[in-house]
């Protein structure tokens, strides 16, 4: 069997895995929110809401044009186009992380810079958009934890080009950020919020896709440099820069607290309702979450920094 039908099995292989598991916690997930979320009688801004499905519907189309450039600029000339080479690498490394480098390979500046620039805009607009632009914890958390998980992982391969994990990265980022505008476009955030979680059955499929795609964004992201620095690097510098990446908003969680964090008195009553229960759901979790996730991210990363100075065992060479 080729090298690369090997990949590719395997590849599925993982993602049905991570797929599995969000299924389990989508589950789960339903049977803790379903009882906090009901079905409001009106909807809180009518007009805000609206304007942010437009919003969302704007940027849904931003990201799928950026995906439809990729898949077309992979078969055809369009790649030479501004732009496409950027789209064609963020695409293959999301979907085929192990040709994450050679998908970046002569790629020229502009390109470059659009690899890291479009993911991080889109994630930027989809948390803003979730919350229809009032609660900006989420997005400081969400800082909070991709700055110190890149930090990192570029530590880890500083001798090396970081553009093949920033295009695997960024590709799976787009493709979250699909997901979760097509949910808000449908009728904007409050109502999708509401839906959401109200109904067991879409509860546990946007939580399935969500979780294997977060799963993924790590899994691409090791493979894409797996190839410069060996597996097993690989794996350890994933795991240290995602238990960075959890203790730092861990920690100020711990220190602001949950509740404060998920929304102050006065913006609870500007958010979208379902979100807003969904909130007070999170806020009966125990004081001391933040702290138990913050030291179990440290564990997680002393891990990863000891596997990554692990010497690769030699290969055998071959007859």
């Amino acid at each position: 069997m080729a090298r690369a039908t090997q990949r590719i099995i395997l590849a599925v292989a993982t993602a049905g895995f991570l797929l599995g598991v969000g299924l389990f916690l989508g589950v789960l997930a339903a049977g803790a929110f379903a009882p906090t979320v009901s079905e409001p009688v009106g909807l809180r801004d009518p007009e805000r809401n609206t304007l942010m499905a437009w919003f969302a519907r704007g940027v849904l189309v931003l990201a799928l044009a950026w995906v439809v450039i990729g898949m077309l600029a992979a078969r055809t000339r369009l790649v030479a186009r501004p732009g496409a080479a950027a789209a064609r690498a963020s695409w293959l490394a999301a979907i085929r992380p192990w040709r994450a480098r050679e998908s970046t390979l002569g790629v020229l500046e502009l390109d470059r810079w659009l690899m890291f620039a479009v993911p991080l805009a889109l994630l930027i607009g989809t948390r803003l958009i979730e919350a229809s632009f009032v609660l900006w914890m989420p997005l400081v958390l969400t800082a909070a934890a991709l700055i110190p998980f890149a930090v990192v992982l570029r530590l880890f391969i500083w001798r090396r080009s970081p553009w093949p994990a920033i295009a695997a990265a960024g590709g799976v980022v787009v493709l979250q950020c699909v997901v979760e505008l097509a949910v808000i476009a449908v009728a904007g955030p409050e109502v999708a919020w509401t839906v959401v979680w109200a109904a067991p059955a879409t509860s546990t499929l946007v939580v399935a896709v969500g979780v294997a795609l977060f799963g993924w964004l790590f899994i691409a992201t090791g493979w894409a440099i797996e190839v410069q620095i060996g597996a097993r690097r690989a794996a350890g510098a994933v795991l240290a820069a995602f238990g960075t990446g959890l203790a730092v908003p861990a920690v100020i969680l711990g220190f602001v607290g949950i509740r404060f964090a998920a929304a102050t008195a006065a913006d609870v009553e500007l958010l979208p309702a379902g979100l807003a229960r969904v909130l007070d759901a999170i806020a009966l979790l125990p004081g001391g979450a933040p702290w138990i996730a913050a030291g179990a991210a440290v564990v997680t990363a002393a891990i990863g920094v000891l596997l990554a100075r692990m010497p690769e065992p030699e290969r055998l060479p071959v007859p």
